[in-house]
């Protein structure tokens, strides 16, 4: 399972003050959390609208997670400029975070992607909106996994991102997502599927109980990624306990080992 650290992203407040005051201990702290919690990629996005100030702070928090971790990079902005310098400082094959179908996100990620040796989140947005059914789903990952694989990317370096929406919102999305993930997992065995699974609680109270039915439900469809905070009481425990009863864990020795 991929397990992306979601938290050093400057929609949170907590890191946009970290960002604000160059304060690195916490930057580092959150890193090394999320490290120790299990994750497998740290996602960064220092997302700013002032002039040039984004890529400062792509440059600043690339050199201090990785001086304060050994865990490979998730580049996360929707600036091609920006991600083309997080990637390039890069010290481990990173992910891209992401591309999509959306006409003018698509044309300026292309080349990037095909300039650098990383992974690539495909995140199944369009100039359309977002996906309503399964169907829509699986046609919009047909288009976009053709598109990256034209630039030399393998497979198995694509993270599908199926498009989280809230179940609060429409009460068959959630199905449309676990559905989708299903057909994809079938269709491409070889591509990673995974994305923001957080945003099917959005606007529901206790959001974390919805969140983990939600993981556990999309592992067994197929799930192998996941953009979240490891270090949530009940993540971890259930991604290894999902994954051993899907099949995915020989003699679920991995959720013994973790539950050791």
């Amino acid at each position: 399972m991929l397990v992306i650290g979601e938290k050093i992203n400057a929609t949170r407040k907590a890191i946009a003050s970290a960002l604000e005051n160059r304060d690195a201990d916490h930057i580092v702290k959150t890193a090394k959390e999320q490290d120790a919690a299990g994750a497998t990629y740290i996602d960064i996005n220092g997302g700013n609208p002032r002039e040039g100030a984004e890529e400062a702070n792509m440059v600043w928090l690339m050199d201090l997670v990785q001086a304060g971790s050994e865990l490979p990079i998730a580049v996360d902005t929707a600036n091609p400029d920006v991600m083309r310098k997080g990637l390039s400082m890069a010290k481990k094959k990173p992910i891209l975070n992401s591309i999509s179908l959306e006409s003018e996100r698509l044309e300026n990620m292309l080349d990037i992607v095909k300039e650098f040796d990383c992974m690539v989140v495909a995140l199944l947005m369009s100039d359309d909106g977002t996906p309503c059914s399964m169907e829509d789903r699986v046609q919009r990952a047909e288009q976009l996994i053709a598109r990256i694989t034209d630039t030399g990317k393998k497979l198995d370096e694509i993270i599908v991102d199926p498009c989280f929406l809230p179940v609060s919102a429409d009460a068959a999305s959630g199905r449309h997502v676990i559905d989708a993930i299903a057909q994809i997992r079938s269709k491409w065995p070889e591509v990673h599927i995974g994305g923001g699974l957080s945003n099917v609680s959005f606007g529901l109270p206790k959001r974390k109980n919805v969140n983990l039915a939600a993981l556990a439900q999309c592992i067994y469809a197929g799930m192998d990624a996941a953009i979240t905070d490891p270090c949530v009481d009940g993540v971890m425990a259930t991604i290894y306990a999902a994954e051993a009863v899907a099949g995915r864990d020989e003699f679920c020795m991995n959720y013994v080992t973790a539950m050791r």
